[in-house]
């Protein structure tokens, strides 16, 4: 789900997910400190990120999403409330996201135009992410697991275990 948030003159969508919020106060609830304020600074989270998670769910972007997950060690579609299954083993040593996109395309013999065609990715910014090593909207990534039939810890290098 989606709304239109606007802060100073700029507009932006936000995504919002129950199921990750559910997940995300079960997780906070077994942390042994109890202060929301705390939490929030023990999760390295400002104090307003916390609150938009806490009480709407707002979904924040996805180095921040990969930072609780590893602060949890669980992985990031337990985080999200796409699987149950909690455990998680790290990539040793942890791989970066552009170079696991590389790597994906590669196997499958897929040029960037051919996976922009089919994700509906626009072709500029899979070439970006490749050659900046920039990390993609979580609906982008989203996609492009779906695309690649893998976890997204698999794919933002987390992991090596493909699917989750």
């Amino acid at each position: 789900m989606y709304f239109l948030a606007k802060k100073r003159k700029f507009a932006r969508i936000v995504s919002i997910s129950a199921d990750f919020q559910k997940r995300f106060l079960e997780l906070t609830e077994e942390l042994e400190i109890k202060n929301k304020t705390e939490q929030a600074k023990a999760l390295n989270l400002p104090y307003s990120t916390f609150l938009k998670i806490t009480q709407y769910g707002i979904l924040p972007k996805p180095l921040t999403l990969v930072r609780l997950a590893d602060f949890f060690a669980v992985s990031l579609e337990y985080l999200l409330g796409r699987s149950d299954r909690y455990e998680f083993t790290p990539s040793q040593p942890p791989k970066t996201f552009h170079l696991r996109l590389k790597q994906l395309l590669e196997e499958q013999n897929e040029t960037v135009y051919r996976a922009a065609e089919t994700t509906h990715i626009h072709r500029n910014n899979i070439a970006q992410w490749l050659k900046k090593g920039y990390v993609p909207s979580l609906d982008d990534l989203l996609n492009l697991a779906e695309h690649f039939d893998v976890s997204l810890d698999y794919l933002l290098g987390r992991t090596d275990d493909r699917n989750f």
